[in-house]
């Protein structure tokens, strides 16, 4: 029985991060959609149902901590596991994130097989490769 594949949109302004987060999905097995604007959110939370959604916590223009407040209050997230990524991990703002309900923090430099392990452990998966 094949699995179904997870679908992870990801929001992270830089390109470059972009690539390598969608990279190491792709390996993994995932299916990553990329949105570099915090703008489009919405819409591409509405037209994907992701199953996980990549946030990063420093978003030009925005707090991506508050964006999310603001989409649980929408309910725009409620079959959908979010999971922070940021280049400052400082308790305050991991301890914040966890009482918004988030499924995890992941600190930048990203680790793809932590990260691909962090995520399919929310679905009851393996962390392992796929091929």
């Amino acid at each position: 029985m094949k699995r179904e594949t997870l679908s992870i949109l990801v929001l992270e302004p830089n390109i470059l991060q972009c690539q390598l987060i969608k990279l190491a999905l792709i390996r993994h097995g995932m299916n990553p959609i990329i949105c570099n604007q915090p703008a489009a959110l919405r819409q591409q939370l509405v037209q994907h149902l992701p199953d996980v959604l990549l946030v990063d916590t420093y978003l030009p223009g925005q707090n991506g901590l508050d964006l999310i407040s603001q989409l649980n209050a929408e309910v725009l997230l409620k079959r959908t596991k979010v999971f922070f990524i940021s280049s400052m991990g400082f308790p305050e703002i991991v301890q914040k994130a966890a009482k918004m309900g988030t499924s995890g923090f992941l600190v930048k430099p990203l680790n793809p097989d932590l990260m691909a392990a962090r995520i399919l452990g929310c679905f009851g998966r393996s962390g392992e490769l796929t091929n």
